[in-house]
């Protein structure tokens, strides 16, 4: 009784964290640029894999390098505005959720990023020289880099107006015979003009007491101790274990954590990409597809390595039925037939190995990238991708991740065995 109530309290507590509209927010908003994300990372993939007269398939092709700007033109309207998309995704889904319908929420979400970005900044020309421009917005403060910004900023402007927008004193009364879309935007008025003060503020007061600005504090207290903590390896073990506990117990750990760790991810794969494409070191070894290529082979808790282990050890006629249903969807990285349908949560001996694989797995993956044994990620790929496959894309190319893949999927399946074993062994005893 007491165990079921302890469930029952992981259940809510974790249910109310996931729906908290502004975690739904940053989640939702995210899903929805996924598609952007991925193709702006296969053109990455291409200029450097095909198209580079360094090193790409086509280098003998006299000027395959010129079509590199494709790629590039690509790439500076998705990944490169990502921060704007961001604003404006999150804003939508937050402004729906205190019950404002139209563009109210996206507008004021990219208007609040906007507000707190700095008025001038410094620039180098091609001669080296430091100049400084007004009103001027680079890729440093609108991609990947500039996204943690975006969010707070979206967040914070969107929550005021919504909560302004409440109050029937900050409204025009427009005459009836004024059109609705137009008497709507002067209710709008006031919220707006007091939102963007507020925020306009903030970005000055800075400037003025402390010399510097808000987007130097976020990087420097927010985006960069955060992106710090997944680079060592106690901090992204730490995650990957949150991850597969929230699994064990029915819930989706990904799902549940995504908001907090994405933006981390993502915008480490986002530096991965930029200095890939400028010819520089890569400065991250954790990245969004470094977890999906060796973390979540086959979905949560390394799935793939037990539907392996089941295959070969187990004799248990119900387990070898409903793998055979999930091996297909554990190929592409999707856990949930086999969590649910064996089931792995809630299965003491299951889900001890789901835990405990990806931990190892992490570990040798992050220590053979560290090394240099194999490359880092650079490449943003769909998280169906199948292994083997998604080492070599996720590494631009590099055909030791899939072998180190094959790896860990060996040495996943061999932890997962023992415990297979083990489940021979209860059924057995309910027989």
């Amino acid at each position: 009784m007491e165990e079921n109530k302890l469930v029952q309290g992981l259940l809510s507590f974790a249910n109310k964290f996931a729906n908290q509209r502004h975690i739904a927010a940053i989640r939702d908003g995210f899903i929805t640029l996924i598609p952007y994300t991925i193709i702006a990372s296969f053109w990455v993939l291409v200029n450097n894999l095909i198209l580079s007269s360094t090193n790409g398939l086509l280098k003998s092709v006299p000027g395959i390098d010129k079509w590199n700007v494709l790629g590039g033109q690509v790439y500076n309207a998705t990944l490169g505005i990502l921060a704007i998309l961001i604003a404006f995704t999150v804003g939508d889904k937050l402004a729906k959720s205190y019950g404002e319908a139209g563009l109210t929420g996206s507008v004021i979400g990219v208007v609040s990023f906007a507000v707190l970005l700095p008025a001038s900044v410094a620039l180098t020309d091609v001669k080296g020289d430091s100049v400084t421009a007004a009103g001027v917005l680079t890729q440093s403060l609108t991609s990947a880099s500039g996204m943690f910004l975006a969010i707070v900023g979206s967040l914070v402007g969107v929550t005021l107006i919504c909560k302004f927008n409440k109050m029937e004193k900050l409204k025009i009364k427009m005459p009836e015979s004024v059109p609705p879309s137009i008497a709507k935007a002067f209710n709008i008025l006031i919220p707006a003009f007091l939102t963007t003060a507020i925020l306009g503020l903030v970005e000055v007061l800075v400037v003025l007491l402390l010399n510097t600005d808000v987007p130097t504090l976020i990087v420097k207290f927010f985006q960069a101790p955060l992106i710090g903590s997944f680079q060592s390896l106690g901090g992204i073990l730490l995650y990957v274990f949150l991850n597969n506990l929230l699994w064990s117990f029915g819930l989706h750990g990904p799902f549940i954590l995504g908001s907090i760790g994405e933006p981390i991810l993502l915008t480490a794969i986002q530096q991965n990409m930029d200095a890939l494409k400028a010819g520089d070191a890569m400065p991250n070894i954790v990245t969004k597809p470094f977890l999906d290529s060796f973390a979540w082979m086959g979905g949560g808790g390394m799935m793939i390595c037990l539907v392996i282990a089941i295959l070969i050890a187990s004799k248990r006629a119900d387990y070898r039925a409903i793998t055979k249903v999930g091996l297909i969807p554990s190929l592409f990285n999707v856990s949930e037939p086999m969590m649910f349908g064996l089931p792995v949560v809630f299965n003491p001996l299951l889900c001890i190995p789901l835990v405990v694989t990806p931990i190892v797995t992490t570990t040798i993956a992050y220590f053979a990238t560290a090394v240099g044994l194999v490359a880092k990620t650079s490449v943003l790929i769909p998280w169906v991708t199948p292994p083997i496959i998604s080492g070599f894309l996720a590494t631009n190319g590099d055909w030791r991740a899939s072998v180190l893949q094959v790896l860990l999927i060996v040495i996943g399946v061999f932890i997962y065995l023992p415990f297979v074993l083990l489940t021979n062994k209860e059924k057995f005893i309910e027989e």
